[in-house]
């Protein structure tokens, strides 16, 4: 499998540096058909990055069926992409997805 965080944060660089306005979108299916995932993991892990990225609080999500990632001019995520910061944000997206703030609220036996 290839190193999806990495290649998503390349595809959020190009949407900034793109962008015309002072917002840049992102969808899930427009990402995905950038990068052009081959599997259903490649989009999984797709998801996982981005819902990373929206926990940490850098990319603000859309709540509904299929959400919408929008980030804005000036936040840290947008500057540290503008800058060429491409490691850090690849960092931040591969390892956030793995904490599970309310794991210890979860139901381990069925009693």
């Amino acid at each position: 499998m290839r190193d999806v965080e990495r290649l998503l944060v390349e595809y959020l660089r190009e949407a900034v540096i793109g962008a015309r306005g002072n917002v840049a979108s992102i969808s899930l299916r427009r990402a995905k058909r950038a990068l052009e995932a081959e599997s259903k993991a490649e989009e999984a892990a797709l998801k996982a990055a981005l819902e990373a990225l929206a926990n940490l609080g850098l990319l603000q999500k859309t709540p509904g069926k299929k959400p919408r990632y929008i980030m804005q001019r000036g936040s840290p995520l947008w500057t540290a992409l503008e800058r060429g910061c491409i490691d850090l944000v690849a960092t931040l997206a591969g390892h956030a997805k793995h904490q599970r703030p309310n794991q210890h609220l979860r139901i381990t036996s069925r009693r």
